[in-house]
């Protein structure tokens, strides 16, 4: 995706908004949501990437804005949920607010403090939308959880900001009376980028009003000739639980922790990977880019210099940077493009040199990024 958060770690496609079709049953007071996996014929085999479709309904009399969908892993485990989409999300740029005239001002091409306040996910009174997500499929039932804010019509003009485009800036407004109303028409527009981008800067300051509603997923799935135990065993250590382990389809193997770390086991061998930041994400990324190159940033000078030595291809990119209107910096970024079997090289490179590995989202899409550890 181009605007980070909207795309996540996860191939997203918001792919259409509609109003409820004539004659249609509206079931008015709640978010309605209806969540189903397409198939083409037999049952996907665990550790598959499925397409899951979200059908969202806005069935109250207020507006709607999505905040996060997620993998509730376990709702006793602080920062045991995965993240499929947010709607709440940053973008490179310079963003600030003019008090004298209550507006926010982005300017992409200049070096700010990236801030969580844009939004796409603002629905009106009787508005659907289609969401899909790439979702690897594990374990069932898999729980999902939407989290949302349901806004008065007096807090929607008060608290949302609406787009203008200029010429240099992009400006965001509070609207009120017809401007406001036309704004909020339920849209037929089937748009990849998003849908009524906005600014809600009062997500963070209110998230303890957050709005919460589960959704359960119940999908056969055909087992892995070399099962989950058998790597684990292969491994020499207990069989992990939901939510610590994933299925590299890259790799044909499993991925689970051991040592304080994580471990690829296939039929044939154990291993060692490097520390992972992310590790659903990043074998994510991974299966969801072949047969494509895998685009590495190396974020520390001394890993561009040892994996240099090592020959792999490190592309030097040298780029001017706006620090303020007037001054500029010079910043030097290193990328690697891999294919597949390179990456599994660099894997066993950075685990040996104890480098780590993250994923991140942005304009150019998804790409692993290298730290120091």
């Amino acid at each position: 995706m181009a605007r980070q958060g909207v795309v996540v770690a996860l191939a997203l496609l918001l792919a259409a908004c509609t109003p409820p079709r004539t004659g249609e049953k509206k079931q008015m007071g709640e978010l309605d949501v209806a969540v189903e996996v397409e198939t083409a014929g037999a049952s996907p085999r665990e550790g598959e990437l499925a397409t899951v479709v979200f059908k969202i309904h806005n069935g109250t009399a207020n507006a709607l804005v999505l905040r996060d969908l997620s993998l509730p892993r376990d709702l006793m485990l602080a920062g045991s949920s995965g993240a499929v989409m947010t709607w709440q999300y940053s973008q490179p740029g310079l963003v600030t607010y003019q008090a004298d005239r209550d507006e926010w001002i982005y300017e992409k091409g200049r070096r700010g403090d990236p801030r969580p306040v844009f939004n796409s996910g603002l629905l009106v009174p009787d508005e659907s939308l289609v969401v899909r997500a790439r979702v690897r499929l594990l374990e069932m039932p898999m729980d999902f959880q939407f989290s949302f804010f349901e806004l008065t019509a007096d807090e929607l003009r008060r608290k949302v900001y609406f787009e203008f485009r200029e010429q240099k800036v992009i400006r965001y407004k509070t609207l009120v009376g017809r401007a406001l109303q036309d704004r909020l028409v339920p849209s037929l527009r089937t748009d990849e980028g998003g849908h009524r981008f906005v600014i809600f800067p009062h997500a963070e300051p209110v998230a303890s009003t957050t709005l919460l509603k589960t959704f359960r997923l119940q999908q056969p799935l055909r087992p892995r000739p070399f099962r989950l135990d058998q790597a684990a065993a292969k491994a020499g250590v207990k069989k992990p639980r939901a939510g610590d382990y994933t299925y590299s389809l890259v790799f044909d193997g499993w991925v689970i922790p051991k040592d304080s770390g994580h471990v690829l086991v296939t039929p044939v061998g154990v291993t060692p990977l490097p520390d992972l930041k992310q590790m659903e994400r990043t074998f994510h990324l991974l299966d969801v880019t072949v047969p494509e190159k895998m685009t590495v940033e190396l974020r520390a000078h001394s890993a561009a210099s040892v994996l240099g030595d090592l020959k792999y291809p490190i592309v030097k990119d040298e780029k001017e940077i706006a620090v303020t209107k007037d001054v500029k910096e010079k910043r030097v970024t290193y990328y690697l493009f891999l294919t597949t079997d390179q990456v599994g090289r660099l894997f066993s490179d950075l685990a040996r040199l104890k480098l780590s590995v993250d994923v991140e989202y942005g304009d150019g899409g998804g790409k692993l990024v290298i730290h120091a550890r």
